[in-house]
């Protein structure tokens, strides 16, 4: 987050004018994995399948789930030709660790994905892509948002992972968005369909539309001003029309499996919840579940319980193959002849409260009638009665309550040696937090470790902190930015326990330029008992505008210890290492970044300075240029290579990389530097 430190640019100018004065076991797993999937069956239907998850899609938002207010008519003809689950539900209110069910058949517990960022899907865990990849599929994927990306583990049995996100519209800044239009995947996806020639594949589809901020494009967003988050769900139902067609054209039906799942809902403010993944209410537990190809009914609704852990084992039988006996899982076939399956209870969690805002942690067990959440506050509704969860009747039915605990330690305690199970989180990097910051998700903010206890705040207590947290920090947000402070300084107040309230009102105070401010926050915070790599970078950041080195790296090197992964601080060390003429520091800063992640440039660009401290130009120019040639958009290492071509008379060189520079700086950022790069390129012209 550039605005809580000093402008890079400018330290990096004032050391080129100093030096101008002086001229980054498997084997086994793999092996584990193959026999799996081996053991699935050895003679399976050679059928297409193609997998559409689309985030944050309301059943009660489509047509064919009785909603009369919109138009779906694609996703409403394809319930038309299969069957349409219409009490499906999701494990976890959240995007990754609902797809982690979906592709493992397993529960939250057993495949360690609990949180979007933060956990990833390690390799141990046998995928359905990994299983039709392993019996000759074409494997592809198509994803319309960072939360998937490859980091997260999605990738695994996937020939083909498209996750390239484009470059922020009309921004002269380095990275990607967040996300993706509808649009842009579906014509990713159809692509690689046109290319395909007989051999069966495997095609997933992930659509992020419906996600915040809700901002459907023309004429979705005219027809359904009032009502964007429609709008959102109409224009993705759009895109599907043109897919759902080139799968007809490429994929004989007769041949092609088409499942459709939502991977969690969106509370519209229901219960105090403005998105989702705080609570485990049916706003954001519903999903939308239908499928439809050969071994598939036509017209048929299916009334029983239906589990996003049940997809993997349901599609692997309708291709002829069995799933792993030891899941959690079960396949939905028998449904379709109108039989009972053990889908009678589902599990449901979210750590999301605790992980990101130091609150208690929601588990729970639902029913076809019942759904009883363990919390601080226990809860039990029963949804045949009140299907909104206003009334919470956990007084009037032990014996029920029982029951449904009993079910609840058998899930939670499968595998586990202690009462509280302990969680591992993974850190994050500050520009993943940022993407995920600006898709309205609390990520990167826990400690390594976490103990499910059940203890602590009850969310439902704190319904004003989600409101504030909501109208100041949301994507949606549209409120001046001192309003926004105020309420986050009321959250800070009333929470001050909760990182989440620092680091929103931390970035607002940067956006400010209010530094003093923000740093005494981080300092309060920090005494408040928090620890987390980013609050000591963002100390490491605040320190160096105010001139104190020495705290900058002590800030920094904490930073690092917490999150060895971190790649933007550990370059903002190596840089602080520089300015202090540490340079052997400096270099085992950026080295240490390529271990991890060989591709990411600003460690060569940092090697390049380091090698101009040594007066090594011809090891510098090498970093300069592989630096440039990774991200042509690093436009530090563009003005640092042209510097380097000029000192060493590679004149032409050096003008095409003084024009790069200037076609993407920003004057806002860079408006003290570009009218010297202009004169520097118009004495080499």
């Amino acid at each position: 987050m550039q605005h809580c430190c000093a402008p890079k640019h400018r330290r990096l100018l004032v050391r080129w004018v100093f030096m101008a004065a002086l001229v980054t076991f498997g084997a086994c797993e793999h092996d584990n994995r193959k026999r799996a999937a081996e053991s699935h069956g050895v003679s399976p239907r050679r059928l297409n399948l193609v997998l559409v998850t689309i985030d944050t899609l309301r059943a009660d938002r489509l047509g064919c789930y009785g909603y009369s207010k919109i138009e779906t008519p694609n996703l409403d003809k394809l319930a038309k030709k299969g069957i349409l689950f219409e009490n499906a539900v999701c494990q976890t209110p959240l995007t990754a660790p609902s797809h982690a069910s979906m592709f493992t058949g397993t529960y939250p517990t057993v495949h360690k994905v609990r949180d979007t960022g933060g956990f990833v899907l390690q390799s141990s865990n046998a995928t359905l892509a990994e299983i039709l990849q392993e019996a000759g599929w074409d494997t592809a994927a198509f994803i319309g948002a960072s939360v998937l990306k490859k980091r997260f583990g999605f990738n695994h049995g996937f020939t083909v992972y498209d996750d390239q996100m484009p470059k922020p519209p009309g921004s002269k800044m380095r990275g990607e968005s967040a996300e993706r239009p509808a649009g842009e995947v579906v014509d990713r996806a159809i692509g690689w369909l046109e290319s395909q020639s007989g051999k069966p594949f495997f095609l997933w589809v992930h659509l992020f539309d419906p996600h915040v901020p809700y901002d459907p494009p023309s004429p979705f967003r005219e027809k359904y001003m009032q009502r964007p988050y429609d709008g959102e769900v109409a224009y993705t139902d759009y895109e599907l029309g043109r897919l759902f067609e080139t799968v007809a054209r490429k994929a004989p039906p007769e041949h092609t499996v088409i499942a459709v799942l939502s991977d969690h809902g969106e509370s519209l403010s229901e219960h105090g919840e403005y998105t989702h993944g705080v609570f485990l209410y049916e706003s954001t537990l519903r999903i939308v579940f239908m499928m439809a190809g050969p071994g598939i009914p036509t017209g048929l609704r299916v009334k029983q319980q239906a589990r996003t852990i049940d997809l993997l084992p349901t599609l692997l039988e309708l291709m002829g193959r069995k799933a792993r006996p030891n899941l959690q899982s079960t396949s939905l076939v028998r449904s379709f002849a109108g039989k009972e399956v053990p889908t009678l209870y589902s599990y449901m969690e979210t750590l999301h409260p605790k992980i990101n805002m130091g609150w208690a942690e929601f588990r729970g067990i639902r029913t076809n009638r019942w759904k009883y959440i363990r919390a601080p506050k226990p809860e039990l509704y029963d949804l045949v009665q009140d299907p909104a969860e206003i009334n919470n009747v956990i007084g009037n039915h032990p014996t029920e309550v029982q029951e449904l605990e009993r079910e609840l330690n058998a899930i939670i305690g499968a595998g586990q040696t202690q009462k509280a199970e302990k969680v591992e989180t993974s850190a994050l990097d500050q520009r993943t937090m940022q993407q995920l910051k600006s898709l309205g998700y609390l990520s990167g903010f826990s400690q390594p470790e976490l103990l499910l206890t059940g203890k602590g705040t009850d969310a439902k207590d704190r319904i004003e902190i989600l409101k504030y947290l909501y109208l100041a920090a949301s994507p949606d947000s549209t409120l001046p930015i001192s309003q926004r402070i105020a309420m986050l300084r009321h959250v800070v107040k009333k929470d001050p326990t909760n990182p989440s309230a620092y680091y929103y009102l931390g970035e607002q105070y940067g956006m400010a330029g209010r530094h003093s401010d923000a740093m005494k926050l981080y300092r309060n915070a920090i005494n408040q008992g928090i620890r987390s790599a980013w609050l000591y970078s963002r100390v490491g950041h605040l320190s160096l505008l105010e001139g104190n080195k020495d705290e900058a790296i002590a800030s920094y090197e904490r930073a690092a210890t917490l999150n060895p992964s971190d790649c933007e601080s550990l370059s903002d060390l190596g840089m602080a290492y520089l300015e202090t003429d540490r340079i052997a520091d400096a270099e085992r800063a950026y080295k240490w970044i390529l271990k991890t992640s060989e591709d990411y440039a600003p460690a060569f660009n940092g090697l390049g300075l380091a090698s101009i401290q040594k007066r090594d130009l011809s090891s510098a120019r090498g970093y300069f240029e592989k630096a440039v040639q990774l991200d042509p958009d690093l436009l530090e290492a563009q003005l640092n290579l042209g510097r380097i071509y000029k000192i060493t008379g590679a004149n032409a060189r050096a003008r095409a990389c003084f024009e790069a520079f200037l076609a993407r700086a920003s004057p806002l950022e860079y408006g003290d530097i570009i009218p010297r790069i202009k004169e520097e390129l118009a004495l080499l012209r």
